[in-house]
């Protein structure tokens, strides 16, 4: 067995060269490549020669590095399991095996510690009906997670045996068939609403150390110390960026100069791949505008930060507005309904500046179809919640309008 890495020679647009394999498993040979580019300068002929080096998407050369060294690995382990010549099909399905998206990986690694957690040695031919309600109720009682998340891992273990299916590798097909019943209630979706967007966008951050007096959702006052107010500044941008533009965290992060034009900016969706024109507002314009000759942020349009880093500004930036409405939340839990009541602050993320652009452009009376084509949305079916808020937010416009006329 041998995997043997090589360039490209055609670059992409940010002067990358995507890094080819050449796989021979058993005297079969595919060539396939893995998604990752390079500038050709750090690439020593089999890996990036500098551990410092970040490519386009922000993968450092360790990384990638270390995501060749688990392809050879991968197709390592295969060729020592293999007692038969594979077909370039076989090897070419393997390959996508590791193309995976970061957040795909982490759903399986999620799923393999439950397994794990559950039963070290289990094998599909447990999975009779007995052996799921166990499995079942081991992710209920003793995990305590809600009945949303363990469906999740009962639809991976369905995904998982349909795959060993096809290949042969069990005949135990229950799941396929057994149909456990989960109590679902669906989230409530956050975004904010025009005036709420609109406090955020003007707000003007205090200086490190200022104390703010605010009100807890029960109406008690409180004070709360601005810490890191640079970074809390960039957060205020990004998300508004996100709630005029309607883009994910992920593709506002992977924003690039190159992709500005004028009026527009052109995106590759990363969870789509979808290449989509996004027409530029004022306030996007003058959010870009901002950063554009800023050292700091290389060939970035906008600062980077990390997903996990935002979401945490974000609470912050949000409770510095006042955002304390209480938002309750319905889940089951081990059979039990549970009511959990925050303040709209603690939960907000970064995909609230994208349902805020959703659910203010509907509402504003933009036919879906246009929102669909700026958002990259392939169907009614994902765009419904958000219809049915707008619908809501038109009918207590209205109701207000009507309490305010006086005859």
């Amino acid at each position: 067995m041998a995997v043997n890495y090589f360039l490209e020679k055609r670059a992409n647009k940010a002067g990358e060269l995507p890094i080819r394999a050449q796989i021979c498993v058993k005297g079969v040979t595919r060539i396939s490549t893995f998604g990752i580019s390079v500038d050709p300068d750090y690439w020593n002929g089999s890996r990036v020669s500098k551990g410092t080096y970040r490519n386009s998407k922000r993968l450092s050369g360790a990384e990638i590095n270390k995501r060749l060294n688990n392809i050879e690995n991968h197709f390592m382990d295969w060729d020592n399991q293999l007692t038969r010549r594979p077909t370039k099909d076989e090897i070419k399905e393997q390959g996508s095996v590791q193309q995976w998206a970061y957040a795909t990986n982490q759903c399986w690694l999620t799923f393999r510690h439950h397994m794990e957690g559950f039963k070290k040695d289990v094998t599909f031919e447990y999975f009779d009906e007995t052996g799921l309600n166990k499995f079942v109720t081991y992710l209920r009682e003793k995990k305590g997670l809600e009945d949303n998340s363990v469906r999740k891992q009962y639809k991976n273990l369905l995904w998982f045996t349909n795959w060993a299916l096809r290949k042969g590798y069990t005949r135990q097909d229950t799941v396929t068939r057994y149909k456990p019943k989960f109590k679902v209630v669906e989230k409530p979706i956050i975004f904010l609403d025009r005036e709420e967007r609109n406090i955020l966008y003007n707000y003007v951050i205090p200086k490190n150390g200022t104390k703010v007096k605010l009100l807890d959702m029960n109406g008690n006052e409180y004070e709360k110390t601005v810490q890191e107010a640079g970074a809390l500044g960039k957060a205020r941008d990004l998300f508004c960026f996100c709630a005029f533009t309607s883009l994910r965290f992920s593709d506002m992060y992977n924003l690039r100069k190159k992709d500005v034009a004028e009026n527009y900016i052109y995106v590759t969706t990363q969870k789509t791949n979808d290449r989509l024109p996004i027409d530029l507002n004022p306030y996007s314009k003058t959010i870009l505008d901002k950063y554009k000759d800023m050292d700091s942020v290389g060939d970035h349009a906008l600062p980077v930060i990390s997903n996990q880093k935002m979401n945490q500004y974000l609470k912050d930036l949000c409770e510095l507005c006042g955002f304390n409405e209480p938002i309750t939340r319905v889940c089951f839990r081990a059979g039990h309904r549970v009511e959990e009541t925050f303040p709209k602050y603690e939960m907000m993320s970064t995909h609230a500046g994208r349902r805020t652009f959703i659910c203010l452009a509907l509402s504003s009376g933009i036919p879906p179809q246009v929102v669909m084509k700026w958002t990259g949305h392939c169907d009614y079916k994902s765009m419904k919640p958000y219809i049915d808020i707008a619908g809501k937010t038109k009918s207590d416009a209205m109701n207000t309008f009507a309490n305010s006329l006086s005859f």
